[in-house]
């Protein structure tokens, strides 16, 4: 879930100080961070009451294997425990956990060697974190993007695209995981001529899911969406493809809702530098996409961010060129599928480098990003927003707490549970000239 980070010379604090406009009180809810274990790539994902578990790798690629590690309700790290997929490689690790603690990871067996990329996943529990995984059957051919979610009963979902090392068709799979029981794989689709990417893979309330994916056929821009729903079981009903616009696209997310229905948003233009429009379109269960609604009408740069609730709560948190710099927009959603306005969320005309956005199954939204000056050229602390109630819009904005020895913070990301309580990391320097970052954890209380 990977964004670049670009460091510039350093200034004083005290002059960063002087620069930054007010962020009103520490950020409620949010907790002095911890320092983390470094890792070359990996991912958390959060549960209720502050509990969470993490997906990570370190070491030389070539011989770098799984681990986990629980995150205890302070935002402390538990042991490492070592994930055996009987080879090495680890590359985009995707997590899923329920409110129960139980989990599903897979991961590419990547070692960037000749040879064919292929899966692992591993189901297990937070409280017992599971120290095998199965290389799932991709055929010999490179595995190119995976997806995962996973139901109340604990019963995992992991999606992945495949496709020969010489040009030919991709195919995306999907296997089905239940604890006890040999993974049951299912080839959903196979296309040829044409570029799939964007892979979702989610549940409904019954735990059925819904696996998308876009398509952009050969010689064109014209931006289909592929799909395929299951039935719980295992078994996958036939895929099929929709249009949903004609122009180029830089993303596209969709998310399943507990009534089985979709939202689909993607953005179409050039990314960073736009403009991008910010586009939407619903799926009533069981049917295809009908309607593209309109959100940012161009105004957006660099990379929106989108979050959905089961409910159809949903949050898009956009990027703006002003003054130099950029302003952050926020734009809700309501259960009932009307959109409300734009609202600026914290300053404007700052360095923004990256944003995160997230709703609880109340439906509140909480958002989190680093902020700096335009004189500074750099992003130097972490500012948050989250509204108290479905209602609320996100209005005022706070700093969150640095440790005592930072000087420079920069790139969020947030993991929030369906409670509201929930996780943030970022990277943090004790230098003022920022020439090194190491990684900080912090817990979210969920609002009283």
């Amino acid at each position: 879930m990977k964004r670049a980070r670009r460091l510039v010379p350093a200034a004083s604090i005290a002059a960063l100080a002087a620069l930054a406009p007010p962020a009103y009180a520490s950020a409620p809810g949010w907790s002095t961070p911890h320092t983390a274990s470094s890792f070359r790539v990996g991912t958390y994902a959060a549960l209720p009451n502050g509990q969470g578990v993490q997906i990570f790798g370190n070491g030389a690629v070539q011989t770098m294997t799984a681990q986990l590690r629980a995150i205890k309700s302070d935002a402390t790290q538990g042991s490492a425990v070592g994930v055996n997929a009987g080879a090495p490689g680890f590359d985009l690790p995707r997590l899923s956990v329920n409110a129960n603690g139980r989990l599903v990871a897979a991961w590419m067996l990547d070692t960037q060697e000749p040879g064919p990329i292929g899966i692992a996943a591993t189901l297990g529990a937070r409280s017992s974190l599971p120290k095998t995984a199965t290389v799932l059957p991709s055929d010999g051919q490179n595995v190119s993007d995976i997806a995962t979610d996973i139901d109340a009963a604990g019963n995992g979902v992991v999606a992945w695209m495949q496709s020969p090392l010489t040009a030919g068709p991709t195919t995306v799979k999907a296997a089905t995981l239940r604890s006890g029981q040999a993974p049951q794989v299912a080839t959903i689709a196979t296309r040829s001529d044409a570029t799939l990417g964007n892979l979702a893979v989610g549940m409904d309330s019954s735990g059925r899911p819904t696996v998308t994916w876009s398509v952009n056929p050969a010689g064109g821009t014209q931006l289909l969406i592929g799909v395929s729903r299951g039935d719980g079981t295992g078994a996958f009903a036939a895929a099929f493809e929709e249009q949903l616009g004609s122009a180029a696209i830089t993303t596209l997310q969709t998310f399943v809702l507990g009534n089985g229905g979709m939202l689909a948003f993607w953005a179409e233009g050039t990314s960073p530098s736009g403009p991008l429009h910010v586009k939407t379109s619903q799926a009533a269960p069981g049917a295809g996409f009908t309607g593209v609604s309109a959100l940012t009408d161009g105004q957006a740069r660099g990379t929106p961010q989108f979050a959905v609730n089961a409910s159809g709560r949903a949050a898009l948190l956009f990027p703006l060129s002003s003054s130099g710099g950029t302003t952050l927009k926020v734009q809700l959603r309501t259960t009932a599928g009307n959109w409300g306005t734009p609202r600026v969320v914290g300053p404007t005309g700052r360095v923004v480098t990256s944003a995160d956005v997230a709703v609880d199954a109340k439906g509140r939204v909480v958002a989190l990003w680093d902020d700096g000056s335009v004189s500074s050229k750099a992003a130097t602390r972490v500012l948050a927003a989250r509204s108290s109630s479905s209602t609320n819009p996100l209005s005022s904005y706070n700093q969150v707490s640095q440790r005592s020895g930072d000087k420079r913070c920069k790139a969020p990301s947030l993991f929030l549970s369906t409670s509201g309580d929930g996780l943030g990391s970022w990277q943090c320097s004790t230098s003022s000239s920022g020439t090194s970052f190491a990684p900080r954890l912090a817990r979210l209380t969920k609002p009283s």
